[in-house]
């Protein structure tokens, strides 16, 4: 046993001495048998090859109002330990249950999209891999982003290897939480954009209650959602069960679907205790996803035809992946004035993409597949993805990027109050971390053969990637909360100290050998201060707030840091019928830090290296009101029970390179003075409206965003190296029938239109066509 399982366990006891000694070895046996069924009880490194069959998959089973932190702070599980939100240094913007399943949507992009400051890059129409950023910090594979599920880390490698292949799945939630400004203090390995936390469902405060919810639609789109749970005397419980599927909206030349299959089960069990001072929960969730997804796109001539296109040498595309997670956690509150959280988690992922990664000539030239769909001089190589048969000794090389993760780590955060009527407050938080990426990974020569792919040569397991990134962490953070008359001062700092390392076994595919290793150790103080003003109580206030960003610089002892200063100035607006922020933000980052992933055009190492640096600035703007109850025309229906909810979210970027340099980062390249960001819109904005009566409700949702450049220039759009400007309407109608049971119906992209989100891996890639679905959903 090591220093770190001799932490952890000497932990685990001590938290959980104050509870009955069985309750307490009861979880922890739950939380070991959990993994034990999975299979994934420690964090190994020993190679697997992890190509799992279909079957193997899928065999197991698978308020439109958007509340300000005014009005929703004291149910949310990122609030920190503020109790209202002139405690929380900077912007934070939350999504309620009854927002997320009116439009239902089980995209994350399109849910995100409502969220002021929240950057958003489409890529496959479904959200599988979303790529999301905040306030300019960059999107690459959501890498750039603090990402929680139920305030738990849930990146597969959150500090070795970010970048997010795995993302909870939204619509098995009831809320979504977004930090931002000087509050990423409490949260971290990234801090430099913000905190995205997706709150899982609750166990139901009933001795039985439920939901089934089932829906269809367009290209075989479906959705099954059940759960079912309780609440006798002092234990709770919930079982939940998800599972979405689509044939896609691309076609194949091969004629072969291009959807996917995702399931999930989750299941919780709570207990209190009798004094209440006790809580514990344990959560333990296992998905799986079987998709066709490529990131072969199409070149500009094949788009303008038909936007909807597969190349025939995408057919043998596919993302196979496993996750799995447990929690365990202790609520106690010793007194009054004192409460405390600590919890015990571990997460498992193992994933392999297997999907075309270039191809070679007859002369055994490797041609990257982004140069084939731009330049005329390669219609040859173009031809054979299309379906062509290739030449004697040409071919196709599809890439097994298989992967497994692991990470695992304890968390306490604590609140004490003191003082006397006007309370201060003192909340802080520890975390001890681990975890860990294992490529190994292989090359499979193809031939095109009269449109179908023929395998010619099978790669070495290990012979493409055959290395481990892994991490170890400490952080710690303490935040103070001072009242004096109207004004409330928040000071706080961070702490993150961590050792990243690699240990690549090259050639030795058998990993008989050490290979060679190298580490980098990091140790970071990151300060911030936040200030609140009361301008009218309970009606009108100002924020404002300044704190150091970080991003780990992995493993590569010559890469630094990045850092940045973020400055945000604000107000808000809270009362019965409207509610409203404004924020204008103002960020400088330095040692720029780029990742090498084929999901941004590159070459798929993974390694992280130092550009320049940028400045980021820009305005958001969100309100919420209801559009009768403010002209008073809700009197003139029935009981008052009609309402007219309407909320828009406006957000202005400005972001550009500060310093000239180059880069190996495909989008970045040859860098002058005043280049703006790639993938990064200027304007985004969201509208929706929804007319509410007794038991119909009609809703309409406009998302939009101006074009963005796909790689950093200044001055016009080059229309070959931006996306396409776009302005989506969503709508839907609800019915509540007799009972429980509601009927729903709706359409996504309303007018069919079809646009460019992407460039990026390799080619163009288009935003999903029109879409209707149709379901009901029981309670009980």
């Amino acid at each position: 046993m090591d220093c770190w399982d001799a932490m952890v366990e000497f932990c685990i006891m001590l938290r959980f001495t104050n509870l009955p000694g069985f309750c307490g070895l009861f979880l922890l046996c739950a939380n070991l048998f959990f993994f034990d069924l999975v299979g994934r009880a420690q964090l190994s490194y020993e190679p697997q090859e992890h190509v799992l069959s279909s079957k193997d998959s899928l065999d197991f089973m698978t308020q439109m109002w958007h509340a300000l932190p005014e009005a929703e702070v004291g149910g949310i599980a990122l609030a920190g330990g503020a109790s209202d939100a002139s405690e929380i240094p900077g912007s934070m913007q939350r999504l309620s249950s009854k927002t997320l399943r009116k439009m239902s949507y089980s995209d994350p992009i399109r849910t995100l999209h409502a969220l002021a400051g929240v950057n958003v890059v489409a890529e496959d129409g479904f959200g599988l891999r979303p790529n999301v950023g905040m306030r300019g910090s960059g999107t690459e594979r959501s890498s750039r982003i603090t990402l929680m599920e139920d305030g738990v880390l849930m990146a597969p490698a959150p500090y070795a290897a970010p970048s997010a292949y795995y993302f909870p799945t939204i619509a098995r939630m009831e809320g979504v939480e977004v930090r931002k400004g000087g509050s990423q203090i409490a949260f971290g390995p990234q801090t430099a954009g913000g905190a995205l936390n997706l709150v899982s469902s609750a166990i139901p405060d009933a001795e039985v209650a439920g939901r089934v919810r089932f829906e269809s639609g367009s290209f075989r789109n479906r959705q099954m959602h059940t759960l079912v749970g309780g609440t006798q005397g002092q234990w709770g419980y919930s079982l939940e069960f998800m599972q979405l599927s689509s044939d896609g909206f691309k076609i194949l030349d091969t004629g072969e679907d291009t959807g996917f299959d995702k399931t999930d089960v989750v299941a919780k069990l709570q207990w209190t205790s009798t004094s209440g001072k006790h809580k514990v929960r344990w959560k333990g969730a296992q998905s799986g996803e079987s998709s066709r997804e490529t990131y072969l796109g199409l070149a500009a001539e094949d788009f303008a035809s038909n936007p909807f296109r597969r190349y025939a040498a995408s057919a043998k595309d596919l993302m196979l992946t496993d996750h799995a997670h447990v929690i365990v956690g202790h609520e106690f509150n010793p007194t009054s004035r004192w409460s405390m959280t600590t919890e015990v988690y571990q997460t498992w992922f193992a994933r392999n993409w297997y999907k075309l990664d270039r191809v070679v000539d007859s002369t055994g030239t490797k041609l990257a597949l982004g140069d084939i769909l731009t330049d005329p001089a390669m219609s040859e190589a173009l031809g054979w993805l299309q379906g062509a048969s290739t030449i004697p000794g040409a071919g196709l090389d599809v890439k097994a990027n298989n992967r497994q993760y692991g990470a695992r780590g304890i968390q306490h955060r604590g609140r004490w109050s003191f003082g006397g009527a006007q309370q201060h407050r003192l909340t802080y938080g520890m975390r001890a971390h681990e975890d860990f990426m294992d490529r190994y990974q292989w090359r499979d020569r193809y031939a095109m053969v009269d449109g179908q792919m023929a395998l010619v040569a099978a790669g070495d397991s290990g012979s493409a990637g055959n290395r481990i990134e892994s991490a170890r962490a400490l952080a710690g953070h303490v935040r103070a909360a001072f009242h004096v008359g109207a004004w409330t001062f928040t000071p706080g700092v961070r702490h993150e100290r961590m050792t990243l390392s690699r240990q690549d076994f090259g050639d030795d595919l058998a990993r008989l050998g050490d290979g060679t290793q190298r580490s980098n150790d990091i140790s970071v103080w990151l300060p911030g201060l936040g200030a609140h003003v009361d301008l009218v109580p309970n009606l009108w206030t100002a924020f404002a707030g300044v704190h150091r960003g970080f991003v780990p610089p992995g493993s590569a002892p010559d890469t630094e840091p990045e850092y940045s200063n973020h400055l945000e100035v604000g107000t808000r607006l809270s009362s019965r019928m409207v509610s409203g922020q404004i924020t204008l933000f103002h960020s400088e980052h330095q040692n720029l830090l780029g990742a090498d992933l084929t999901a941004s055009g590159g070459t798929g190492s993974g390694d992280l290296f130092n550009g320049g640096s940028s400045r980021a600035q820009g305005i958001e703007v969100e309100v919420v009101g209801d559009v009768l109850e403010l002209t008073g025309a809700s009197a003139f229906f029935a009981n008052g029970m009609h309402h007219f909810p309407v909320r828009v979210s406006y957000t202005y970027t400005q972001a550009v390179f500060t310093q000239a340099f180059e880069s190996e980062f495909d989008p970045w390249g040859v860098v002058e003075e005043g280049d703006a960001l790639p993938y990064l819109a200027p304007h985004q904005f969201s509208v929706s409206a929804s007319w509410e009566a007794p038991r119909w409700s009609y809703d309409l949702n406009l998302r939009g965003m101006s074009a963005m450049r796909t790689s950093a220039s200044k001055g016009e759009l080059n229309p070959a190296q931006s996306t396409d400007a776009m302005a989506v309407l969503d709508a839907g109608v609800r019915f509540q029938a007799q009972g429980h049971l509601e009927w729903f119906a709706g359409v996504t992209n309303v007018f069919n239109d079809t646009y460019v989100v992407a460039r990026r891996p390799y080619g163009l890639r288009p935003g999903m066509p029109r879409a209707f679905r149709a379901g009901a959903t029981l309670s009980f």
